[in-house]
């Protein structure tokens, strides 16, 4: 073949790689060369309105070793209600394993701990669902309430109070009574607890809600302060009690008994509605009738005691 013959054949199939590498990929909208793509941006339709970002995950795992709990309750409107609750395996044998607090000075800790944090701000919304009507706020508090007031009861010094069917390695014995404050994860795994475990948990549960709360301590009791201007209900056949802290205003709120319910050496027999806000005077409990109680802020600091200090006497006749 001559050269005047094979320069047609080379422009020919240089045509031809060029239609194939950049005409028809521009035509159909694919890359050029090694480039990627730059596709012309197409304006958004009238009223359109970008997605929101993905809400932030759990901080455990979703198929992580958890506990599983379900509670049966009755809510403020009557409805039934089943809650399931999830708590981390790591996190519960974390809390089994940590000391306690003796004085009960200090317990508002157990209902603040950042790493229930999570499990109780899930439990929460299942609960009291956000809501943009304020008239359903009360609803959503008392619907929290509920739910920890329907939470069988068990003494601290009973092994069924706790799953393992055994006291746990920190249970502190106090003459012939054990005490041991639980934390909100270890009440929700046990699934039930006393009246400290109550009001710890239920603290815990409005304080994610943004409740102020404080921790009520009676000499054989203990219950929930929580904070309002004003609470006067109109269906209230009670006045309800307050008791102010700093000027301000917390309210009475039981976290175990009931109407008729009556404490016995088994459990509590819980009869009739739960408690409302305020009511101080239609249960069983007589230190709740007749004492005032000493006032447990969750945020509690402790101050130095005041102390008179002696110099120490040196012994005769020597340093």
């Amino acid at each position: 073949m001559e050269w005047k013959d094979v320069f047609p054949v080379l422009a020919g199939g240089l045509v031809i790689l060029v239609v194939a590498l950049i005409v028809k990929p521009a035509l159909l909208g694919g890359p050029i060369g090694l480039g990627a793509p730059t596709p012309a941006p197409v304006p958004a339709p009238p009223g359109y309105v970008p997605p929101t970002s993905a809400p932030a995950t759990t901080p455990f795992p979703e198929d992580g070793q958890a506990y599983t709990q379900n509670f049966r309750w009755t809510s403020i409107d009557g409805g039934v209600h089943t809650t399931e609750v999830r708590v981390p395996e790591a996190l519960f044998l974390e809390h089994r394993e940590t000391s306690r607090f003796a004085d009960p000075l200090a317990w508002g800790r157990y209902a603040l701990a950042e790493e229930d944090r999570p499990v109780l701000e899930d439990l929460a919304r299942g609960i009291a669902p956000p809501t943009q009507n304020p008239e359903e706020e009360y609803f959503r508090l008392m619907n929290v309430v509920f739910f920890v007031q329907q939470i069988p009861y068990e003494y601290d010094n009973r092994t069924q109070s706790y799953t393992e069917g055994v006291l746990p390695r920190y249970a502190r014995h106090v003459g012939d009574d054990v005490e041991y404050p639980k934390y909100p994860a270890e009440m929700l795994v046990d699934g039930k607890g006393d009246c400290e475990d109550s009001a710890i948990l239920m603290a815990g549960l409005l304080d994610a809600l943004g409740y102020d709360t404080v921790l009520l301590s009676y000499s054989d009791h203990m219950a929930l302060g929580i904070r309002m201007d004003e609470f006067n209900p109109y269906y209230a056949k009670y006045t309800p009690k307050y008791f102010a802290y700093e000027g301000k205003h917390y309210y009475y709120v039981e976290g175990t008994n009931y109407y008729g319910g009556n404490i016995s050496v088994d459990s509590l027999v819980r009869q009739g509605r739960p408690f409302p806000i305020g009511n101080t005077q239609d249960g069983s409990i007589q230190s709740v009738k007749s004492e005032t109680p000493k006032i447990i802020p969750l945020r509690y600091i402790p101050a130095p005691a005041e102390h008179r200090i002696r110099p120490a006497r040196l012994p005769a006749g020597g340093a």
